[in-house]
């Protein structure tokens, strides 16, 4: 049987339950469809052009990372619904390879140093301004899960999501509105008074010092953040405000001993490493007073027996996208909030906002192909378009808002 019938007989199989449709061509020109066809909120099948015999048997065999690979030297070709990715590992046992798996478990047990952190946190924020500016929300320019009045997904709404709004004052339900929604939340949550202190740890651009200077413009707001692009063009955006109430700092907030009334981190907490943590609570309740708010908002993967970094989306995107990034679940978040300092007082899960936010960066990234590739080559913007695109189904994690106070 040639590798062609292979791959038919092998997809037709593997997939006679998947729920939606894949079309898939070969480099011998043989087309056809998988999967039952069901609607999907994008009406678009997912397409997978299969350029090379070399990926089809990584295909074969199971070899996922391989395969996608493959994808980023353009021996495959995946387009239409990128949204249906995360389902796929439901129904084909895709794995890695053992010195894949090898260099997985190691990595498990690498401590995030802080000069590792830099490193890691400078490589996925300090890309090209102009390459963010082309897909996150124009006005906070904010690099995490947004706060949409709905988390619906609508094919109609998609002019909405590539659609530039500025923030607070849309009338329509925009990614830049989703942002200031997310900030709003926050500072309204810590509520710092006039003369107080406020910490934000991996605080971006400055979007939530942004909206806490506009709401609460008698506390001192300050902001941590490793990458230099951020911190360049986030004092330029918060010089408007009186200069003696905020500080926006490039560097690793554990340089930073003041005691402080009130903290946020908003996704920072995936850059701390496996082992981290527990060392990074601790060291958030050393800088702050008791009594004060914590706003705890992370990625988390659900529990699995099988190491978070052994799967092929975590490896893919510590490889090719984010390296250093590590997802613990909700029950290890809250042990270690409640074992050292902090009473848990309301968890919201985000997952479908996260869902929404990656759609929306998504489709602004499509948008804008043409200067993207320019600009960063054709390999790394594939990877990122199926980092964005895959990550929209977030089949293996959640994002969830831990709303604390110090004891």
């Amino acid at each position: 049987m040639t590798i062609s019938l292979r791959l038919e007989l092998f997809t037709t199989t593997t997939f006679s339950e998947f729920p939606w449709q894949i079309e898939i061509k070969d480099w011998t020109g043989r087309n056809y469809s998988v999967g039952q066809g069901k609607s999907h909120w994008y009406p678009k099948p997912l397409q997978i052009i299969i350029h090379t015999q070399r990926a089809a048997k990584d295909l074969l065999a199971l070899n996922a990372l391989g395969f996608i690979e493959r994808y980023l030297e353009q021996e495959v070709d995946i387009e239409g619904n990128f949204y249906l990715l995360t389902s796929i590992k439901h129904f084909a046992k895709i794995k890695l390879n053992v010195m894949q798996l090898i260099h997985a478990r190691l990595s498990h047990y690498f401590f995030q140093t802080k000069s590792r952190s830099k490193i890691n946190v400078k490589s996925h924020y300090d890309i090209p301004q102009q390459l963010l500016e082309f897909y996150l929300d124009k006005t906070y320019m904010a690099y995490s899960c947004a706060m949409f009045e709905s988390s619906d997904l609508n094919i109609e709404h998609l002019p909405q999501y590539l659609k530039a709004g500025l923030g607070q004052t849309d009338k329509f339900d925009s990614l830049e509105k989703a942002q200031w929604r997310k900030f709003k939340d926050a500072v309204d949550f810590l509520e710092p008074k006039s003369g107080q202190t406020m910490l934000d740890v991996g605080c971006g651009y400055g979007g939530q010092l942004q909206v806490a200077l506009e709401n609460y413009p008698n506390s001192k707001i300050v902001g941590w953040t490793h990458s230099s692009n951020q911190v360049s063009e986030g004092r330029k955006w918060l010089n408007n405000f009186d200069r003696q109430m905020w500080e926006l700092n490039e560097g690793d907030y554990r340089e930073d001993n003041r005691i402080y009334d009130h903290i946020c981190s908003t996704g920072m907490i995936s850059h701390v490493g496996p082992r981290g943590l527990l060392p990074y609570v601790r060291n958030i309740r050393k800088r702050i007073k008791s009594g004060g708010r914590y706003v705890h908002h992370s990625l988390m993967a659900h529990y699995s027996s099988t190491p978070l970094d052994a799967q092929v989306g975590i490896a893919f995107n510590k490889k090719y996208v984010w390296p250093g990034f590590h997802w613990f679940t909700l029950a290890e978040h809250i042990k270690a909030l409640e074992e050292n300092g902090f009473i848990v007082l309301k968890v919201l899960n985000l997952k479908q906002q996260y869902s929404k936010t990656l759609t929306c960066w998504h489709q602004r990234l499509l948008q804008n192909e043409t200067q993207m590739k320019e600009k960063m080559g054709e390999a790394t913007f594939r990877a990122w378009k199926l980092y964005l695109g895959g990550g929209a189904g977030l089949g293996s994690g959640d994002v969830n808002r831990i709303y604390c106070r110090a004891n």
